[in-house]
C-alpha cells in the first residue's frame, strides 16, 4: 500500500511541481512557512522547540525568512523578552500557493478516472483519512507538548 502512495505521489509529468524551482528558499525556511501557516503565530521558542533547532538556529531562519518579507516579528505584548512571528501576506501567499499547486497535480492524476472509479477511490481515501487521523491523534500530544516548550 505505502509503496503505491509513494508511486503515484511521485507519479505524472514531473515529480516535482515546477513552483518548488523557483522558490529561493531552504527546506528548513520552507518547514517555518508551513508551520507558521499552520499555527498562525509562534513565540521563537515554540518555533525552535517544533523544529527540533536550537533558538539561534530557529532566530537565523527567522531572520532571512524577514529579510524576505515572507515573515514579521515583533516583542511579545505580555512578555517583552518573548518574540512571536507570523507570516506575511506574501508568506501566506507563498504556502497557499505551493499547497494549491500539490492540489492540482493530484487533481491532474484523477482526472482520467470515472466517476465510478473515482467513488471507489474515494471509498478508499475515506478509510487511508481514518487511519491518519488515528495517527495523528495519537501523536497530538507530543505536537503539543514541543510547542509548549
Amino acid at each position: 500500500m505505502i509503496d503505491i502512495l509513494e508511486e503515484v505521489t511521485r507519479s505524472g509529468p514531473r515529480a516535482v511541481s515546477p513552483e518548488w524551482f523557483t522558490l529561493d528558499l531552504s527546506m528548513p525556511q520552507v518547514r517555518v512557512v508551513f508551520l507558521l501557516l499552520q499555527e498562525r503565530s509562534l513565540h521563537m521558542n515554540e518555533l525552535a522547540s517544533a523544529l527540533d533547532v536550537s533558538m539561534s538556529r530557529a532566530t537565523g531562519l527567522v531572520d532571512r525568512l524577514v529579510e524576505k518579507d515572507l515573515v514579521n516579528r515583533w516583542p511579545d505584548p505580555d512578555d517583552r523578552r518573548s518574540v512571536l512571528c507570523a507570516l506575511t501576506e506574501q508568506g501566506s501567499e507563498l504556502g497557499h500557493g505551493l499547497l494549491a499547486a500539490r492540489r492540482s497535480r493530484w487533481e491532474e492524476r484523477l482526472a482520467a478516472l470515472s466517476q465510478a472509479e473515482l467513488k471507489k477511490v474515494w471509498k478508499a481515501m475515506e478509510l487511508v483519512r481514518s487511519a491518519a487521523r488515528k495517527a495523528v491523534h495519537e501523536t497530538e500530544p507530543i505536537l503539543a507538548n514541543a510547542l509548549r516548550r
